[in-house]
């Protein structure tokens, strides 16, 4: 019987043993017992069908701390499975040998994006009380919600704004909450968004500052194919791009060679 073929019950708990074995190189019969509460009969089953499908890869058992050891070059059974979440993996297995920093809570009221998505998806606009982070006013105006994005760290809407008569990006956190909401529905066509609509195609290397050894660690890194890596983001979202990435700021890793719009 093949790894695939196995029912999915014992398939997942044979995927948790290659996970031990591939993040901490040992598992014995109470790693499965504690895991899924099973019986020791049940535990003893199940390793005897790892063991079968680990072929070559076989963990060999260790009679003094009664464990099984994974070989220093283990290659996981299920690479698939077994690596896809590698993060919580980790935390999770690994425990207090795992430290990761905490993210900064961006706050998002899902009600207020629901309104929002709702108004999109009706071709509504909206009256809303904005404070702008440029100037620090907070003014009255109604915006035409188009597109809904992240940046990777907080939600914004892409908005047609009467006032300014262009498209630009609101922070859902900024809305006042007094705002009166008002809808309407949009008589005509909203104008082309034509920063959404152009594809910056931007092209990376490594910081023309580093040494040529470090230069290969970079594009390693970053899964380069050749000398340069080249990533294609709408013009609207360029400047988060540059921001998130640290492009050309010091000490960054990164530089963009070049961009084209297309």
């Amino acid at each position: 019987m093949s790894f695939n073929d196995v029912k999915h019950a014992q398939r997942e708990r044979l995927i948790f043993l290659d996970k031990c074995f591939c993040w901490k190189g040992r598992a014995n019969r109470r790693d499965l017992i504690d895991q899924f509460g099973l019986s020791m009969a049940q535990a003893a089953l199940d390793f005897k069908a790892f063991l079968i499908h680990a072929g070559d890869m076989a963990p060999e058992y260790d009679a003094v701390r009664k464990r099984y050891t994974a070989r220093s070059d283990y290659q996981p059974v299920a690479p698939d499975e077994t690596l896809a979440n590698w993060r919580g993996d980790l935390q999770t297995i690994l425990g207090i040998h795992f430290s990761e920093l905490p993210s900064l809570t961006r706050v998002c009221d899902p009600k207020l994006l629901a309104l929002l998505s709702r108004v999109l998806e009706k071709k509504e606009a909206i009256k809303i009380s904005y404070t702008s982070m440029t100037t620090g006013d907070l003014s009255q105006q109604w915006i035409a919600p188009s597109q809904i994005v992240s940046d990777g760290t907080r939600i914004h809407i892409r908005a047609y704004s009467f006032k300014h008569e262009d498209f630009r990006d609101y922070v859902p956190v900024r809305i006042n909450k007094d705002s009166s909401f008002e809808t309407r529905l949009l008589t005509e066509p909203l104008p082309l968004d034509e920063d959404w609509h152009t594809i910056a195609r931007i092209t990376l290397a490594p910081c023309e500052h580093l040494s040529p050894e470090q230069a290969q660690v970079v594009r390693r890194e970053y899964a380069f194919d050749g000398d340069t890596l080249v990533v294609d983001i709408r013009k609207a979202l360029e400047f988060y791009t540059e921001r998130r990435w640290g492009l050309n700021q010091p000490g960054a890793r990164l530089e963009c060679l070049r961009t084209e719009y297309l």
